[in-house]
């Protein structure tokens, strides 16, 4: 089989526009370079370059040869890389859960720069609901959590905490819902309109109806796209991340609910969020500090 270093003299070759060059591109004498080739060439039985002219041209099997050899070099440089990686102890995977009210594009930079330092490493990014991201860490089934920290909420698990940002929900509904409340004052009178809830992802709600009135009427949804969908519909009103609404609230396709007993807004403590008692490799590690400054 050919070696590394032949492969590497192959393309040097075809790539520089001298052998002189090409030797030099490789730490090598020019001898040791041409004796490289030659060897390939009575390995393979195959002439690769064609050597009439003032440089060498590769023939039609040396072209061939050629793009396998790029092929087989970026191989052996993903080879190396990765043992890199592992002999460094870092991580295969790390599982970032985000709770879905808040926003990742603040957060893009500090993630790019970590997948760049660590390529070999997957960046899993889940999207939860409510208490669904915080409860993926206690369970030791994510290595981190972006979420609105609900202490009450998730209890047994020791957690360290990094403050990211403030965020806002608003309570929105339709122009065709509004239009049937013509003097809409009380959130009593949406008694018979769906409240438009998002379903827990985890388990610290279950048999909780956060933020309903008694006997009002709700449908649950799994996502914040479908519970979009469902108010502009005007088949219900409910409460919506505030950076999901910049485009629906400047064209008028939704309005803030103000009402006189029910809050308009709910502001929201972003943190980042670990288990205390785990012991994080390098690449959680280098997110931990990343995402913790990234918003300071």
């Amino acid at each position: 089989m050919p070696s590394v270093f032949q492969l590497q003299a192959l393309c040097a070759a075809v790539e520089k526009p001298s052998l002189r060059q090409a030797a030099e591109a490789l730490c090598k004498t020019q001898p040791a370079l041409t004796h490289a080739l030659k060897q390939l060439e009575s390995q393979l039985g195959l002439t690769l370059f064609n050597r009439d002219g003032y440089r060498l041209v590769l023939t039609g099997n040396g072209e061939r040869i050629y793009q396998l050899a790029l092929k087989t070099l970026e191989s052996h440089a993903e080879i190396e890389q990765l043992a890199q990686h592992l002999a460094r102890g870092d991580e295969d995977r790390v599982v970032l859960t985000v709770e879905a009210s808040f926003e990742l594009t603040p957060i893009l930079r500090a993630l790019e720069s970590v997948q760049a330092e660590f390529s070999q490493t997957d960046i899993v990014i889940q999207q939860e609901y409510l208490t669904g991201a915080v409860e993926r860490v206690q369970q030791g089934l994510a290595n981190l959590a972006i979420t609105p920290l609900a202490p009450a909420l998730s209890p047994g698990t020791r957690l360290d905490t990094k403050p990211l940002s403030q965020g806002q929900m608003l309570n929105v509904a339709a122009p065709r819902l509004l239009a049937r409340y013509p003097a809409l004052s009380s959130v009593e009178q949406l008694r018979k309109e769906y409240q438009i809830l998002v379903q827990d992802s985890g388990s610290g709600t279950l048999g909780l109806k956060l933020g309903v009135q008694t006997a009002q009427r709700h449908w649950y949804v799994n996502s914040f796209a479908t519970k979009l969908s469902l108010i502009e519909q005007g088949m219900g009103w409910g409460r919506l991340p505030e950076w999901m609404l910049t485009e629906a609230l400047a064209t008028g396709r939704l309005r803030v609910l103000e009402l006189a007993d029910f809050p308009t807004r709910q502001r929201f403590d972003y943190h980042l969020v670990r288990r205390s008692a785990a012991v994080p490799g390098p690449v959680a590690t280098r997110l931990w500090q990343r995402l913790g400054g990234s918003l300071l």
